[in-house]
């Protein structure tokens, strides 16, 4: 595995999202580990196969941060995936949408705050503004036009990634709180409740907005792995991506 990328400073990201479309791309199940694939064997058709490709890129993104290679990932008592491995260096966030998957992985600990969500923009998430925005959040993105649905489809990707970092301690999208900085970044809480603020990231590519929450102001680092190249590192080599269109500005 190539050495994990440095941040500004030369510092390793404290977060790794990679990001891989299965399209047309059938998901083995060799490289999944034994609790895996017995956890697999209980789903049946589409379910059993977008669980599986959630879990390769999974452990791809894995080992691009210099994670151990034999961890599992398997859901916790309430369905979230947790990673099972001795160190408890590590903590992980899943997403998906159609065959694309996403991963995010924080380096700080299993107990770590990280959260990932693929959305598709629609013009249609426009109507949901109203019962996604708290009073006191922005209603913007910052200047310069914007397409249609992207505002609504960049604050469900946002609050469901926090939904997911903070482990869901409400349903409800509109208890994760944005809040925008000047130069237009994002900070997400939970409303009425003791947890620390995160930092929100956020991308528009192809059509599909990823959003990432995380502690700290690090960014993420961000790579697109064809699902050859995730087959490829599962059996050895590193995983080879490139990163993925910046934010809209």
């Amino acid at each position: 595995m190539s050495a994990v990328p440095a941040g500004p400073g030369g510092a390793p990201a404290r977060v790794t999202v990679v990001h891989c479309d299965w399209a047309g791309r059938p998901a083995p199940e060799t490289p999944l580990g034994p609790r895996e694939r017995a956890y697999a064997a209980r789903l049946d058709g589409a379910r059993r196969a977008e669980w599986v490709r959630t879990r390769l890129t999974a452990k791809a993104a894995l080992l691009r941060a210099g994670g151990p290679p034999d961890a599992e990932i398997l859901p916790d008592p309430g369905g979230a995936p947790r990673l099972h491995e001795p160190s408890g260096r590590w903590a992980l966030s899943l997403a998906h949408t159609g065959e694309l998957t996403a991963c995010a992985v924080s380096r700080t600990g299993a107990a770590s705050l990280v959260g990932v969500d693929v959305e598709p923009v629609d013009a249609r998430n426009d109507i949901l503004l109203p019962r996604l925005l708290g009073p006191d959040e922005p209603p913007r993105l910052g200047p310069g036009p914007r397409p249609p649905g992207l505002l609504a489809t960049v604050l469900v990707a946002a609050k469901e990634a926090a939904l997911k970092a903070y482990r869901r301690p409400s349903p409800a999208l509109r208890a994760y709180r944005l809040r925008q900085d000047a130069d237009g970044g994002l900070h997400v809480r939970v409303a009425d409740a003791p947890y620390p603020a995160l930092r929100v990231w956020w991308t528009c590519h192809a059509g599909l907005v990823t959003a990432v929450c995380a502690a700290g102001e690090r960014p993420p680092e961000q790579y697109a792995a064809s699902a050859d190249a995730v087959l490829t590192a599962l059996a050895g080599p590193p995983v080879r991506g490139h990163p993925p269109a910046p934010r809209l500005p």
